[in-house]
């Protein structure tokens, strides 16, 4: 553990890998039934996430002419499964009575200068940075999830990806810098905020739920993961379940659009255009014009947000790099850093 003392005489501690920041995940009686208790509330939220990538319509565009819907359903379906785990995984934090989600109403400050210096690993200075919650800062961060463990006064960042091989590597360091940044405030704002017992730490994650990529140093875990990092034997595996339930409806809308655009070209009828099922089953009832032109307004919105809430990972702060240091915190020692397995 390398400590580093600050002029208030506490630390602020950065984990290694003799060092973790979890405890050992335990292993509750019903974990053998956790996929069963949760599997119609994955039913039920999967097949809202559907109805909304087949509401999403489709925009003129004349690079892919002729297969605009085919593109709007992967481009939304894409889009909304980051929402989708979201929500999944909340369900499964629900099922560890030992945990609370705590429900941020506003975004945790980024002190550029502890962003500078997290992204230089120079935890020494980083000690020195204010954890002023109501400080000014110019960028924001606010995870997907904030998990907090009362009993063991912890609090765990998760930054949902459907896939981090997406992002360029610098993305994912700034990414990392800007969660550890913001954690450094979260403590006194759950304090003021929302009853929370202090908490004596903070740890963050990067999931990604693809498993292309996975780096413990790095901050970065997969699915299978989820079990040690929520303590509950299960979760990885009922969040796969998930995906594979939203994948095999997600490859049934695209199989559709498929032999809409084929069928016509094989029966040699290249100026008509057939009608899918999918046409015919979101096809306006008489008097609903105005349920399904809503439908489509708040499809198309959740595709945008998604983009904003899953993808923001560069940051827009120009502050300047030591605005917020050199004034010590009124409280006590709290150490911020990457989530780590627990070594016996």
């Amino acid at each position: 553990m390398i400590t580093t003392r600050r002029q208030s005489g506490k630390t602020l501690s950065r984990p290694d890998s003799d060092a973790p920041m979890m405890d050992e995940v335990d292993t509750p009686s019903a974990a053998t039934s956790l996929l069963e208790e949760l599997i119609s509330d994955f039913e039920r939220i999967v097949a809202d996430t559907i109805a909304q990538v087949e509401a999403c319509p489709a925009k003129h565009d004349p690079t892919f002419e002729g297969y605009q819907e085919l593109l709007a359903a992967v481009r939304s379906a894409t889009s909304l499964e980051g929402a989708l785990l979201k929500r999944a995984i909340a369900l499964v934090v629900g099922k560890n009575p030992k945990l609370s989600l705590i429900h941020l109403e506003r975004p945790l400050p980024v002190h550029q200068a502890a962003k500078v210096l997290f992204l230089r690993n120079d935890w020494a200075r980083a000690s020195m940075i204010r954890r002023d919650a109501e400080a000014v800062a110019r960028d924001h961060y606010r995870p997907d999830l904030l998990v907090v463990d009362r009993a063991q006064q912890h609090a765990l960042f998760l930054d949902i990806k459907r896939t981090v091989s997406s992002y360029n590597p610098g993305a994912i360091v700034t990414l990392r810098s800007r969660m550890m940044a913001s954690a450094l405030a979260v403590r006194e704002v759950l304090e003021r905020e929302y009853d929370v017992p202090s908490v004596s730490r903070a740890s963050i994650a990067i999931i990604d739920a693809a498993g292309d990529t996975r780096s413990e140093a790095e901050g970065i875990f997969g699915l299978s993961d989820l079990d040690w990092l929520l303590r509950i034997d299960g979760a990885g595996r009922a969040i796969t379940h998930l995906r594979e339930l939203y994948g095999a409806k997600v490859r049934a809308i695209l199989q559709e659009h498929c032999e809409v655009i084929v069928e016509p070209q094989r029966e040699g009828r290249t100026g008509e255009k057939s009608q899918s099922r999918i046409e015919k089953k979101t096809k306006p009832m008489p008097g609903n014009e105005e349920q399904n032109d809503a439908s489509k307004l708040q499809a198309v919105d959740q595709v945008e947000k998604q983009n904003e809430i899953f993808d923001d990972v560069n940051g827009n702060s120009d502050e300047l790099a030591g605005a917020q240091a050199t004034t010590p915190s009124r409280s006590p020692g709290f150490a911020v850093g990457i989530a780590t397995r627990r070594t016996r």
